[in-house]
């Protein structure tokens, strides 16, 4: 049986439903053993996922897991994963959102929702696709779901890494925000719409994006090139602030895996002041305080403003 058991959940890539178990033979006293032998994990009732896949799985993948299972669980009902849900199954990151299970029906129907699964209503056909054998909302209108329930940041992360992937493209999140309707949140998904960038390439960044928006930073270029005085490549950096002389960079400390990626990172910094810009290093901390990452940036306008000779010119204020 222990065969039987693992090539079902193998099939479904680590989840089962109660339907599937008992295809098995197995009735709610061999299924209650199994959970208490870790052999499988209940999510909620008739909702399993395999239990060592479970343990080891890393906590942004767990909801992954959790989206396929309900899903598994619900085949064949009129729904569909949405929000952040079918985000994660679709391979576009998520973030600011809760642990629930969200779905909308494909045919009318009320909301409603428990402790551990939110059901929404209605969504146009067209913005329905199969994925991997699971129905979800498209990454475009998910990630106008996600803005209009958790806020501009939360969607914004979502945004950024579907374009920066060529999972979407603007045009499809156009369309998407002319289909969502009357909404709650809607002018918090059209703002994201609105600021969303293919250039942001981490979490992180387009963090950063939205803390400048909330303190009044003028627009930054991103992923900006710098050369020196004879044209010859010196860095890439996240953000440039070019008018300011103020090179701004998402620190995740993931990059650092070395002394050697850590010297070099010291030498390229170097090499960037020594060209009159002032560098700040934004961290995940910094991230939680707007007003931290503004004083930051002020002082490292004022700081580039006062070096002899700069070209930079000061930004010392929220941009009008």
């Amino acid at each position: 049986m222990d065969d039987a058991l693992s090539l079902l959940v193998a099939t479904h890539r680590g989840v089962a439903g109660i339907r599937d178990l008992g295809g098995l033979g197995l009735g709610s006293e061999a299924v209650r053993d199994l959970v208490a032998r870790g052999r499988l994990v209940r999510l909620r009732r008739g909702t399993f996922v395999d239990g060592a896949l479970w343990r080891t799985a890393p906590p942004w993948d767990r909801h992954h897991l959790r989206a396929r299972a309900v899903a598994r669980e619900r085949a064949g009902a009129a729904m569909a994963l949405s929000h952040h849900s079918a985000l994660a199954v679709q391979g576009v990151g998520v973030h600011g959102v809760d642990e629930r299970v969200h779905l909308v029906r494909t045919v009318p129907g009320r909301s409603r929702a428990d402790r551990t699964v939110v059901v929404h209503q209605q969504v146009p056909s067209p913005f329905l696709a199969d994925r991997e054998g699971t129905r979800c909302v498209v990454p475009a209108m998910a990630c106008l779901q996600v803005a209009s329930r958790f806020g501009v940041e939360a969607g914004l992360v979502s945004a950024d890494a579907a374009l920066h992937t060529g999972v979407i493209d603007r045009a499809a999140l156009d369309v998407a925000a002319a289909a969502l309707g009357p909404v709650t949140g809607r002018g918090r998904a059209l703002r994201m719409v609105e600021l969303a960038s293919a250039r942001s390439e981490s979490a992180g960044e387009s963090r950063c994006r939205w803390v400048f928006v909330l303190v009044g930073l003028p627009d930054p270029e991103q992923q900006a090139e710098i050369r020196d005085a004879a044209g010859a490549f010196v860095a890439r950096v996240d953000f440039l602030f070019r008018d300011a002389g103020v090179v701004v960079e998402f620190d995740g400390m993931l990059k650092y895996g070395d002394a050697a990626a850590l010297r070099a990172e010291k030498v390229r910094e170097d090499r960037l002041c020594e060209l009159g810009y002032e560098v700040v290093r934004l961290t995940w901390a910094d991230l939680a305080s707007g007003a931290t990452v503004a004083g930051k940036l002020h002082a490292a306008f004022a700081r580039a403003a006062a070096r002899p000779g700069t070209h930079a010119r000061a930004l010392t204020g929220p941009a009008s």
